[in-house]
């Protein structure tokens, strides 16, 4: 009984318990919150990108563009996106009019890119990406499929995901097509 006792009331791994208890919980909110804080930049600068290349579209500054270059200019104008055939293939672009006698507009595609043609080089069809005509106005929709880095944190486990575990991020900008 005497070497029990001695173990009982011996207090040298203590530490170790309210480790053991409060550690997760701390590792736990400084994962979220590195997650959350990386998604906000590369959102923001993602979305810097599209309103620099869509501000020289409205201005009339950038003629005879086609969709991949549309992708490879909001790539470039995004800082915190990754290399350039890695952004190019991560985005897809929804462009159409909107009619102006009701205002309906299309419904947008509702995946980024699909996961079997990850390599969508040739230009998206009509009902996509449309060019407009003088005085239409512009809906598009970009989207950028991005992975997280902590999958299972309480972050990236509420945002919207897309069929390959993928989260999307979506910018939306409207113009006028300026006659001419």
């Amino acid at each position: 009984m005497n070497r029990f006792g001695r173990f009982l009331k011996d207090d040298s791994g203590t530490a170790t318990i309210e480790f053991l208890f409060v550690f997760p919980i701390i590792f736990t909110i400084f994962t979220a919150s590195f997650e959350s804080s990386l998604y906000m930049a590369k959102y923001v600068m993602f979305d810097r990108g599209v309103d620099i290349v869509m501000r020289q579209v409205r201005l009339g500054n950038a003629t005879g563009l086609t969709h991949q270059s549309l992708k490879r200019e909001i790539c470039k104008a995004g800082l915190l996106i990754s290399s350039m055939a890695d952004c190019l293939n991560k985005m897809r672009i929804w462009m159409q009019p909107v009619n102006t006698a009701n205002f309906t507009m299309a419904a947008p595609p509702v995946t980024c890119v699909e996961q079997a043609s990850q390599l969508n080089t040739d230009e998206p069809p009509a009902n996509e990406f449309a060019y407009g005509t003088d005085n239409d106005i512009m809906l598009v929709r970009i989207c950028l499929k991005e992975w997280p880095i902590f999958p299972t944190t309480a972050v990236s486990v509420k945002m919207p995901r897309q069929p390959d575990g993928s989260v999307a991020m979506i910018v939306t900008t409207v113009f006028v097509n300026e006659p001419g």
